[in-house]
């Protein structure tokens, strides 16, 4: 429904951007053929334009999975495109004297700016960096001092993220050494279809080494659904898209915990809660953060892990220690990361397309000191993909 009511501003902005690219273009081509390479643009812009619906309609083949990328890397670079337009467009208000040939110069000056923000985008989305944190737990955990927890999420595994990036994710973890990886959510893109090399990918996060294992929850995306633009059209039951999904992660080595608690080598509890989306579209019930740790020993160190970052004060009280969350993608692209990062003082973002939102629920608010010698210190380490801006 939202995608139906935003449909008309997209249409309405894409004119915009049109337009003024358009008048740009006429006033640097007047020398050569312009009734061509008019007529080329306009039929370039548009089939780009809708490159987002050309995809969703299209049967699965080498087209639409061609069209999926264009759309892809289309969403990032009209934004890009409409934000130094339109400021383009404001500075030029304060301009009394305007000639073709300011026009000329603030048209090479945006294409140049567009081209250096998608290629370093591009670049800049497929390097992986390490954030650590330090948190305190005031609890003990019988036979360590400490708990080196890895944690990724948002990988959406699908048209633009695939085994290479799978591979890096993989190569940092293990560099890091840690005890326990937790993975949540977003681990795909909605379509199962699109993952390139599955059995490759599978084979590759089967390499995935640390002392307690690999775990993951489902984020919002992990459904099989039709999707156009950012905007999903649902189903009502889990398909055979979350049947592959699941399989994948099985044969992997990676166990699934879904609105589940386990204790593991009777030290500490890891909890994955049921994505909240993905549950209320196949008409599933999540359980309540009380529900979910009613059976945890609470003198022992609890963590959890959910794909949106929410409810802190719930699982406060319910006794979890850590909640340990994906989701947000520091607001996208630039500017979305500014109102991301005052989220909440519950709440670390970073900048990252894997991203990892951590909460550390020790008193409500978040420790980073170093542990007592009844406490334990869990080191977090996040690896980040960065967005494609």
């Amino acid at each position: 429904m939202l995608a139906v009511i935003l449909a008309p501003f997209y249409l309405a902005l894409n004119y915009y951007l049109y337009k003024r690219s358009f008048s740009w273009l006429t006033v640097c081509i007047h020398i050569i053929h312009p009734d061509k390479i008019r007529f080329c643009y306009r039929i370039l812009y548009w089939i780009t334009g809708f490159s987002l619906l050309i995809a969703f309609v299209l049967p699965q083949s080498r087209l639409q999975r061609i069209f999926k990328i264009l759309s892809n890397y289309w969403i990032g670079i009209f934004f890009c495109a409409l934000f130094l337009a339109a400021a383009g467009d404001l500075i030029g208000l304060f301009i009394p004297k305007k000639d073709q040939s300011i026009l000329a110069a603030a048209g090479v000056m945006i294409l140049a700016a567009v081209l250096v923000f998608t290629v370093y985008g591009s670049i800049h989305a497929r390097h992986i960096d390490t954030t650590d944190y330090v948190v305190t737990v005031d609890k003990a955990c019988a036979g360590r001092k400490e708990l080196r927890v890895a944690l990724v999420a948002d990988l959406h595994l699908g048209y633009n993220s695939g085994l290479s990036q799978v591979k890096k994710i993989v190569k940092q973890i293990n560099q890091g050494k840690p005890d326990l990886v937790c993975i949540a959510g977003d681990i795909f893109d909605n379509e199962y279809r699109a993952v390139k090399d599955p059995e490759k990918i599978e084979k590759e996060l089967g390499k995935i080494q640390s002392t307690y294992g690999t775990y993951a929850c489902w984020g919002n995306h992990d459904i099989g659904e039709k999707i156009l633009g950012g905007f999903t059209f649902g189903t009502k039951k889990a398909s055979d898209n979350d049947r592959q999904m699941e399989e994948l992660l099985s044969r992997s080595g990676i166990r699934l915990l879904d609105d589940k608690t386990i204790l593991i080598d009777g030290a500490f509890y890891l909890a994955g809660r049921k994505d909240s989306s993905k549950a209320r579209k196949i008409g599933e019930l999540r359980r309540g953060a009380k529900d979910l740790l009613k059976d945890c020993d609470l003198t022992k160190p609890v963590i959890v892990m959910d794909h949106e970052p929410k409810e802190f004060k719930q699982l406060s009280e319910a006794g979890a220690d850590l909640d340990l969350s994906g989701h947000t993608h520091d607001g996208q692209i630039f500017p979305g990361n500014k109102p991301s990062r005052m989220a909440g003082p519950h709440t670390l973002t970073r900048r990252s397309s894997v991203h990892a939102a951590l909460a550390g629920l020790v008193d409500g608010s978040l420790t980073a000191d170093l542990p007592r010698e009844d406490s334990m210190c869990l080191q977090n380490n996040l690896w980040e993909v960065p967005p494609l801006v």
